[in-house]
């Protein structure tokens, strides 16, 4: 009888749900097939105990994102050697905030940065992590969607630009926040707020004349931007603006057929891909000389 295959090992480390198959699996000579069984729901405790002493860190970092592995497991997991074994601690739903706060001290700040974006990070431990050393950490706190608008409004004066683009695109910024961000000297800020579906009208009008074109894309992009502006959008210098207000579902019919005939190809592209480009425009597209 011919040896079993690795990936015919992998599909059963997979999808079996018998404990003894699960057992012989989990002492497998292949990495690979025994980090499957250290994320299969199916693998009892008893083994995910085994499994959490494995010597190669992928095989750990699978046992500490199974959702059946127990806060006990987890604790030890979380002292591990390998920063990616503690993230994955950081990940699972079954991680107490004890456990949190004790990572969000972590030396790695690739560990901390996992704490700040969880959803189960209490404001407390966002309070922290806003004062973190490193920028990945506070960039993540700032866009959070747990972080409360005191704390963004201290993140939004961050020397730290990726701080700054975070509270631009975070859901929760105000309104008030978003006009200073608005004239952010950095571009990738101001892109964000653009970007953001929480920006007023008259706040996406003041950006439409930006100098920078991918600010201006990014109002054309945006599903609150009025037609009126999408009109004078439809205009700019820029080609990417230009196609950005054709991708647009609110742009109207007489801008995407005017778009239709623009000479970059991006642009009649994105004409083609609107789902609200009649049908008859659709027909001139179909025959365009660019495949």
């Amino acid at each position: 009888m011919a040896k079993e295959s690795v990936e015919e090992r992998e599909i059963r480390a997979l999808g079996t749900t018998s404990p003894e198959e699960l057992e012989k699996l989990a002492v497998d000579e292949d990495e690979n097939v025994r980090t499957l069984v250290a994320g299969n729901e199916n693998t009892p405790v008893s083994l995910l105990e085994i499994l959490a002493k494995d010597k190669d860190k992928n095989v750990r970092y699978g046992v500490a994102r199974n959702e059946n592995t127990p806060v006990s497991l987890l604790e030890k997991l979380a002292k591990d050697k390998e920063e990616w074994v503690r993230i994955g601690v950081v990940g699972s739903e079954n991680t107490p905030v004890s456990l949190l706060e004790i990572l969000a001290k972590d030396k790695d700040w690739d560990v901390r940065r996992e704490v700040a974006e969880s959803d189960n990070t209490p404001v407390s431990l966002l309070e922290k992590l806003a004062k973190d050393k490193d920028g990945p950490v506070r960039e993540k706190v700032a866009g959070s969607e747990n972080t409360p608008v005191s704390l963004l409004e201290i993140l939004a004066k961050d020397k730290s630009m990726d701080v700054r683009d975070g509270v631009a695109g975070n859901e929760n910024t105000p309104v008030s926040l978003l006009e200073k961000l608005a004239v952010d000297e950095e571009e990738w800020v101001r892109q964000n707020v653009a970007r953001n579906d929480n920006t007023p009208v008259s706040l996406l009008e003041v950006l439409a004349k930006d100098n920078d074109e991918d600010v201006r894309q990014e109002v054309a992009r945006n599903k609150n931007t009025p037609v009126a502006l999408l009109e004078k959008l439809a205009e700019d210098k820029d080609e990417d603006v230009r196609t950005g207000v054709a991708s647009n579902e609110n742009t109207p019919v007489l801008t995407l057929e005017k778009l239709a005939a623009d000479e970059d190809e991006d642009v009649r592209t994105g004409v083609a891909e609107n789902e609200n480009t009649p049908i008859a425009v659709r027909e001139k597209l179909a025959t365009d000389k660019d495949h």
